[in-house]
């Protein structure tokens, strides 16, 4: 594997009336700050400044999204599922519930990577294969989606971009200068 970002893969999937209709949904939903596990003393905390919203899915946008994910999912192992075992080409079963990010001025979120154990709490088992990033909305300035500071990925509404989730895909997004950057997030396994 030479190059990291050839298992990047975005696509324009969501059409602008799904985008729409969830930001009319979540906009004025009461969200909170966004919080970092730490495994060595297995707590979760916020940093004092510049963290992101987040505000969980119900089930009416979960099923308003799941299908253009599961179809970004899709194109994602028909372009990088080369196996010839047909048992093992598709090595996506599911995704996690998705989560809603809410970046306004001065919001940013830190370099991290996507190694997510927290996820499964014992019913569901799995490991976390895929990051599904998904952009609802333009109109803002800042924002930016880096991989570890070196490669941008430009994200539009009805973007979703999907990369392995993790140590070799450590990503960021900059801060929020102007406007409110809407997106969401989940892991498929």
């Amino acid at each position: 594997m030479d190059k990291v970002m050839d298992y990047v893969y975005v696509t324009n999937i969501i059409p602008p009336q799904a985008c729409e209709s969830v930001l009319n949904a979540i906009k004025d939903q009461e969200w909170s700050k966004h919080s970092w596990y730490n495994y060595e003393d297995n707590q979760y905390s916020s940093q004092p400044d510049k963290e992101l919203d987040v505000l969980n899915t119900n089930q009416m946008l979960q099923d308003t999204l799941g299908p253009f994910i599961f179809r970004a999912i899709q194109e994602y192992m028909v372009k990088y599922g080369k196996q010839k075992d047909d048992k093992i080409k598709s090595f996506v079963r599911t995704f996690t519930p998705i989560r809603f990010n809410r970046y306004q001025i001065g919001t940013m979120m830190r370099e991290h990577y996507d190694h997510i154990h927290s996820i499964f709490d014992g019913e569901r088992k799995g490991i976390p294969i895929l990051t599904i990033l998904g952009a609802l909305n333009d109109g803002y300035e800042g924002g930016e989606f880096w991989f570890s500071g070196l490669q941008e990925v430009t994200l539009r509404a009805g973007d979703i971009v999907l990369f392995p989730a993790n140590f070799m895909y450590p990503h960021e997004v900059k801060e929020v200068t102007k406007g409110e950057r809407y997106t969401f997030v989940a892991w498929a396994f």
